[in-house]
Order: C-alpha cells, then sequence, then structure tokens
C-alpha cells in the first residue's frame, strides 16, 4: 500500500534533492514536530507558525512533515493515484480551487490544489494520520502569497497531522474572561456574523484571544478544551471604525476582500492565549434592530446549532464524522450556550459577554 512506501518516498526525495536538506524540531502544543524542506523560506515560516509554542513537559505524540519545493509540478515526486475518492472541491477565500481526496483504503489524504497566479502554483499534500507523515509538493514557492501559504497549505496540514492526537479544527473565534484564562468561549458563526469584530472586541476589553477564525478543539480528561492553532488574525476594514484601538491597522496593507493581517500581540499586548476550557458557546449574528439581544438556548438547540455550523461543513470520512460529533456532544453538556444578536454599529457585544462569564446576564 502507499502508507508504507511513503517513508521510503521521503528518504529518496531527501538524498536526490540538490539543495541541503534543512530541518527544525518544532512543537504544536503538545504535539512534537519534526519539519524538514529544502527551501529556506518555508523553514523561517514554520517557525514563525510554530515559535510560540515551547516544549512541553510531556509530549503526547511526534509526526513528521516535510516540504519540497520544485520548478513545476510534473517533478512532484508523489502525484495522485489514479484510483482514489473524491471528498469534496473548495472555492478558498482566494478563490483557488481545493480538491481533497482519499485512498480507496481510507488511509492517506490528499489535498490538491490547483494553481491560480499570482495567488498561487500547483500544490499537492498527502497526509497519512496512522503513519504520522505529511508531506507537501510545492511548485515556484516565491510564486505564492505569504499568507496563501500560511493560512491555506501549511497550516491545512498541520491541523490534518494533530488530529490522532485528539485535535480538532474548529472555524470559531475563542476568547477567555479578562479575569481568567481557564473560563473560556468559543464565538462561532458563519463568514459576516460578527464572530471576528465580537472577538477582536472583546480582546480590547481585555480578554484572551485564541484564534479570530479557527482553532482547535480536543477532549481533555473529558473537559473539552479550545487551543490556539496560530497567532495571526484578519481584520475587516469595517472593524476598524467601530474599535478605534484597531485605527493603527488602516496603516497595514488591505487584500481583495478589505482584510488586514497581523498578530494577536499588535491587537493588544498579553492578549495571547494558548488554551482554555471551554464554558460558553456564543452564536452571533448582526441585527438590524436598535439594541442588542441575547437568547439563552437550551442544550438540544445548542448542540443542533453546533452540528450545523461545525460538522456539515467539515470535509471527513465517516469515522472523523463521529469523533467530531461525539466531542460536540460533550460540549453542549459542558458549555452554555446563547444567540447573540447584535445592534448595527454598537459596541456592546463585549460587556454583554462580560456579564456571561460573571453569570449576571
Amino acid at each position: 500500500m502507499f502508507t508504507s512506501t511513503l517513508p521510503d518516498t521521503l528518504n529518496k526525495t531527501a538524498s536526490d534533492s540538490p539543495e541541503p536538506l534543512l530541518s527544525k524540531t518544532l512543537y504544536f502544543h503538545d504535539v512534537r514536530i519534526t519539519c524538514q524542506t529544502n527551501h529556506s523560506t518555508i523553514l523561517a515560516m514554520l517557525e514563525n507558525m510554530l515559535g510560540i509554542y515551547t516544549e512541553p513537559i510531556q509530549v503526547r505524540g511526534e509526526v513528521t512533515y516535510s516540504i519540497f519545493c520544485y520548478k513545476t509540478a510534473s517533478q512532484f515526486p508523489v502525484q495522485l493515484p489514479p484510483d482514489r475518492i473524491r471528498t469534496e472541491a473548495v472555492r478558498l477565500l482566494t478563490k483557488t480551487k481545493l480538491k481533497y481526496y482519499l485512498s480507496t483504503d481510507y488511509t492517506t489524504q490528499y489535498h490538491s490544489y490547483i494553481a491560480m497566479p499570482p495567488i498561487n502554483e500547483a500544490a499537492l499534500t498527502v497526509i497519512c494520520p496512522h503513519d504520522n507523515i505529511g508531506f507537501t509538493q510545492l511548485e515556484m514557492p516565491e510564486r505564492y502569497q505569504a499568507k496563501f501559504l500560511r493560512r491555506y497549505v501549511l497550516l491545512i496540514a498541520l491541523g490534518q497531522l494533530a488530529r490522532p492526537f485528539g485535535f480538532e479544527p474548529c472555524h470559531a473565534a475563542a476568547i477567555t474572561a479578562p479575569w481568567d484564562n481557564q473560563k473560556g468561549a468559543l464565538i462561532i458563526g458563519t463568514s459576516g456574523s460578527g464572530k471576528t469584530t465580537l472577538s477582536l472586541g472583546c480582546a480590547i476589553a481585555r480578554s484572551g484571544l485564541l484564534g479570530d477564525d479557527l482553532i482547535m478543539l480536543r477532549n481533555d480528561a473529558h473537559l473539552i478544551k479550545a487551543y490556539t492553532i496560530m497567532h495571526e488574525i484578519s481584520v475587516r476594514s469595517d472593524s476598524l471604525d467601530l474599535w478605534a484601538a484597531l485605527s493603527f491597522l488602516k496603516a497595514f496593507p488591505a487584500d481583495d476582500r478589505g482584510k488586514r493581517y497581523c498578530t494577536i500581540e499588535q491587537i493588544r499586548t498579553g492578549a495571547t492565549c494558548i488554551q482554555t476550557p471551554i464554558c460558553l458557546l456564543i452564536f452571533p449574528s448582526l441585527s438590524t434592530e436598535k439594541e442588542s439581544k441575547l437568547t439563552p438556548l437550551n442544550k438540544t438547540r445548542t448542540l443542533h446549532m453546533l452540528i450545523d455550523e461545525c460538522l456539515s461543513k467539515n470535509n471527513m470520512y465517516p469515522k472523523a464524522q463521529e469523533q467530531l460529533f461525539s466531542l460536540l456532544c460533550m460540549l453542549s453538556e459542558q458549555a452554555s450556550g446563547y444567540q447573540l444578536e447584535i445592534a448595527h454599529g454598537t459596541t456592546d457585544g463585549p460587556r454583554i459577554v462580560q456579564t456571561l462569564f460573571t453569570g449576571s446576564s
């Protein structure tokens, strides 16, 4: 099978590479990641992404992640197999098409990226979860937008490599209470629901921030925790007018969607939080009403909303769906759920969230 030959392929690829092989041991929380590449810029990018994690007291697991760069995609040592299962094709926010495949025995994942200059060239990532091995092949990496490489190639691969150790990617923002990093909230919603603006407002108001759009969830000793996945966030232009503390970002370049990128620490020094147990689930939406409205949810409704937002949009095979469904069931029992309709142009969201942490809503 392919999974048994991937280590041999990587060894041969490394030995045949005309460029020097660069290697670095990094960490994603308590997972040790041995990174190797033939391109110094890629290694520097990985160090920047994973440098916020220090060596843990106890390592839960180890993975190997290799990234090799080529002049043309025809040089990729691993190509898509002729027999494969296509699971999904998605259009990324950059409008680049990403196609997901599985091997016919469900042991190997493939992420195939269609070239779209000047954003990216062709790429193919191969993930073997049972062997804890990932391999990304890049065509002409100097032609990629840096944020595309970080967010849509390297980060997706690292997220999949972390899953065998209990981590589940979740499209949500995550914050902590201003006075206690052991009290956390997930802010869950589709694009345009206000989750990023709300989470940034909470960070300005002294909450810890784990991420504005993507975090990891894990069941640790029957307690669901949120984990940060990267220290970079994206800020829409309309958020700059709402929060005066973000006005400095007006000097930052905006992409074609009007988003500006910065680190959590640039929002507020000391705002970065690495992990937190989840006690609140907040589902925001923007309202045309004059006042914001908070509605408590019962456990059944909370679970239904979690499934709608977190499960149905995930690209995964049945066993992975079962694992995430089990985690969401536990989360709906552990945390209290609320719908928060935010009146357009108001800044009362962080104050309302703070009352939820204190129980005075």
